[in-house]
């Protein structure tokens, strides 16, 4: 598969000071994964160190034929991430 960095990626990368090899980390070796209710893109997380700390590090991408889009990355809490599941926005996934 192709894997396409969109623009906005790029920028939040640059802006959050994320280094550029952890979507890639993410995307091929995430601790969970989910689909967003809404949207319908996927949603992969991992634990990993930004600003000195372990965070859980968010990626959105999406699979159109036989490319990844990566759409953007962010760190999440724990608390986001419960909150999301219970208001049912993210389905957990052990797809894609």
């Amino acid at each position: 598969m192709k894997i396409l960095l969109s623009s906005h990626l790029k920028i939040r990368l640059k802006e959050r000071k994320i280094p550029r090899n952890y979507p890639n980390k993410i995307l091929f070796n995430p601790d969970v994964r989910f689909v967003d209710a809404v949207t319908n893109y996927k949603i992969a997380v991992k634990d990993l160190e930004y600003n000195s700390k372990i965070r859980s590090m968010v990626v959105v991408y999406d699979i159109i034929g036989l490319e990844i889009r990566v759409i953007t990355i962010h760190p999440i809490s724990n608390k986001e991430i419960a909150n999301k599941l219970k208001r049912g926005r993210w389905v957990k996934n052990e797809k894609n």
